[in-house]
């Protein structure tokens, strides 16, 4: 069968997932301080010394492309690009907040992705049925009700999938909602990466590039005189 493999790093969360066909054979997480560029080549390689698989043996890679941390995307998606080019493997991009609402059965719900971005603001996107509503954008947390609002009043319930939904005033939610937050929908998985991109066609690699929705964090260096 097909080898798959997924990973995640668009959160302190990283993850790493590996599939034989439509089964997830292993998955391993591990929480880091700040980026994963020490930790996700060896949790990667654990997981395939376990599982008794070699890169070349792994016809398609997923990966989270963010929203998210901006480094933690960039190490998830130079790592499967340069996987990638070395071994001709197939790629798949998959988005975190994606990732977020995967497997909610929301029926005629509309499913808002929550991300934290740090900085007092959230990533939110809205969709419905497979149909975006809303594209990724990011907004501050007192805003973002607002921002949502017009959206949700137009369909006739919510759910609200990410621990980053926490952070927002609900209590102005325009309709009825529920709270998905707890694992697996608090953040993106590489599971769920996985599992989203097995039903997608392959991503150009020349163009595979992070989302980042907002300009990356860049502090602009002080000229000296």
């Amino acid at each position: 069968m097909t080898l798959l493999a997924a990973i995640d790093t668009s959160t302190a969360l990283g993850s790493v997932a590996l599939f034989r066909g439509d089964t997830l054979v292993a998955e391993a997480s591990h929480r880091v301080s700040n980026a994963h560029g020490e930790s996700l080549l060896p949790m990667v390689d654990a997981l395939f010394r376990e599982a008794g698989v070699r890169p070349r043996g792994i016809a398609r890679w997923a990966v989270g492309i963010g929203p998210g941390s901006f480094t933690g995307v960039r190490i998830g998606v130079a790592t499967v690009k340069g996987v990638a080019l070395a071994t001709g493997a197939d790629v798949v991009a998959v988005t975190s907040l994606d990732a977020l609402a995967y497997g909610i059965d929301g029926g005629d719900a509309a499913v808002v992705s929550v991300l934290s971005a740090m900085r007092g603001e959230v990533f939110v996107q809205i969709a419905r049925n497979g149909v975006m509503l809303l594209e990724p954008f990011s907004a501050k947390i007192d805003h973002a009700m607002a921002l949502l609002a017009p959206t949700l009043a137009a369909v006739p319930r919510a759910i609200f999938a990410g621990e980053g939904a926490s952070l927002l005033d609900l209590g102005t939610c325009p309709v009825p909602f529920e709270l998905r937050i707890e694992a697996p929908n608090d953040l993106p998985r590489a599971s769920a990466i996985g599992r989203i991109s097995r039903g997608r066609a392959p991503s150009d690699l020349a163009e595979l590039e992070p989302l980042y929705v907002r300009p990356p964090d860049i502090t602009t260096p002080k000229v000296l005189v």
